[in-house]
């Protein structure tokens, strides 16, 4: 089976079912059908990966090698002996779907906090006022009193979220 697409839907998460890794579950599609269940119980170790019915058999590892020749790596640095070093991983399904994962949960949070303040970034921190009076009224102010800062309520979401994450 050829995939061509690959989307991570119907999350679940359970903030305090999350010890060490994130408890959660979730639903792959790949080319728009349900394949693959994933989750994870949130007390460590790798996620379940249980194929749906319907799909051949070794469709999981599909997915997986498709996922790495897609994303390749991501690399995070460390201290150990007084030097940084780095590590490198493929961005596997697993990886892939915590990924997919922190997006959401970003997302959720970004939409609620922009219900109730008018947030943007001052010296790399998030910053916020309560959401009072009009769009314009605000834009007003914070053009006079921020006038070298963004207001993440104005910007398309994806940028807004970008920003988010970056300070967050």
């Amino acid at each position: 089976m050829e995939i061509k697409t690959l989307e991570v839907k119907n999350i679940s998460h359970y903030e305090r079912g999350s010890e060490e890794t994130p408890c959660y579950n979730a639903t792959v599609y790949i080319n728009g059908k349900k394949a693959i269940e994933v989750g994870n119980d949130g007390h460590g170790g790798m996620d379940k990966q249980s194929q749906y019915d319907g799909f051949e058999h070794g469709i999981v590892q599909q997915a997986n090698k498709w996922c790495i020749n897609k994303f390749g790596k991501k690399s995070f640095t460390y201290q150990s002996d007084d030097e940084e070093k780095e590590c490198f991983y493929d961005i596997d399904l697993e990886q892939y779907c915590h990924d997919e994962l922190y997006k959401w949960l970003d997302t959720k949070l970004l939409k609620k906090d922009l219900k109730k303040k008018w947030l943007f970034v001052e010296d790399g921190h998030l910053m916020g006022y309560k959401r009072k009076g009009t769009d314009e009224e605000f834009k007003e102010f914070f053009e006079k009193n921020h006038p070298k800062e963004k207001c993440l309520n104005f910007l398309p979401f994806d940028d807004a979220l970008k920003l988010f994450k970056e300070c967050a």
